[in-house]
């Protein structure tokens, strides 16, 4: 995403209209604080991560703008376990990785800072063997997209950056299908959720809009930002990270994908703790939480009885 870091949020925090869980719940980092979990130079600034299903405790990263086309498996600690050049793909600026139902990796290169771009992509992977320590991996998918609502390069209102994306069912069809939350950068502290109806790559596609939902934050410090998002392998949950709090959302029922409807919980983050926090996976039934300056925080059973605050 390409910005200066974040700042200190010493303000009270707004909060979205609905009920918080008051209930008090064990967190800690993945590492002891201070100590980076990214030791390898390689990982200098994960934006996206998400878990491996066939192979359990590993997930998969990359980097964000100005790194090359190249993921990474690392272990919930951050350790590295091998690296994989991405053939067939460009780096103008990624910012999530998901995975599908077929063990595909789908990598968005959607970082879209000032709104002016016209080449927004989506790359599919087949999920590499973590075991084999690193190689190549050749891209067997490439869906091009674009906003309907977007007319203008930039538009009046900066609302078409992306740094989420996530997979989960289609509410038509059962199907698994990819999903994107946008980072407005109106001031509106709003995002919107789109869904993927033609995954195909025949043509340039225009997702659909879904919902929108208010997630607050203080306007002056990068509130209102989507960062990441990272749905439970059966589609009933999902993890939406920004800078300032983490949202677990609940999907309504097998044939709605108003997510946004349904808010769960929504666990305030110290920003002096957390700093510029990237990427969200779901690990089981905990939560993984990366920032750009190379730390993980594991939130043990997050849907159970999730905190107000961490830390």
């Amino acid at each position: 995403m390409n910005r200066s870091k974040v700042t200190v949020l010493t303000g009270a925090v707004a909060l979205l209209g609905a009920a918080v869980l008051l209930v008090t719940h064990p967190w800690s980092p993945a590492l002891p604080e201070g100590v980076p979990a990214f030791r390898a130079p390689a990982l200098d600034e994960v934006s996206g991560m998400v878990g491996s299903r066939r192979h359990p405790g590993v997930f998969w990263v990359h980097n964000d703008s100005g790194d090359g086309p190249r993921i990474f498996a690392v272990d919930a600690t951050g350790h590295l376990l091998g690296e994989w050049r991405v053939r067939g793909a460009d780096a103008e600026d990624w910012e999530d990785i998901a995975l599908d139902d077929a063990g595909h990796l789908w990598i968005g290169d959607m970082g879209n800072n000032r709104n002016r771009r016209r080449d927004l992509t989506l790359y599919r992977v087949p999920e590499p063997e973590p075991t084999a320590g690193g190689g190549e991996v050749e891209v067997d998918g490439t869906v091009r997209f674009h906003y309907a609502e977007q007319r203008e390069f930039p538009p009046e209102r900066p609302d078409f950056d992306a740094e989420a994306l996530f997979w989960a069912p289609h509410p038509h069809t059962g199907q698994g299908t990819l999903y994107l939350l946008t980072k407005h950068r109106s001031g509106d502290l709003a995002t919107d959720l789109y869904r993927f109806d033609d995954l195909s790559g025949a043509d340039v596609v225009a997702p659909v809009r879904v919902g929108s939902v208010t997630v607050g934050g203080d306007p002056e410090h990068f509130g209102g930002m989507v960062t990441a998002a990272d749905a439970s392998a059966d589609g009933t949950r999902l993890a939406v990270l920004t800078y300032h709090a983490l949202f677990l959302f609940e999907r309504p029922g097998p044939l709605d994908d108003g997510y946004l409807l349904k808010l769960h919980a929504r666990v305030e983050l110290d920003q002096r703790q957390f700093q510029q926090c990237e990427a969200v996976a779901w690990d089981g039934p905990d939560l993984l939480i990366a920032n750009e300056q190379r730390r993980i925080w594991r939130v043990p059973r997050a849907w159970e009885a999730p905190p107000e605050r961490l830390p």
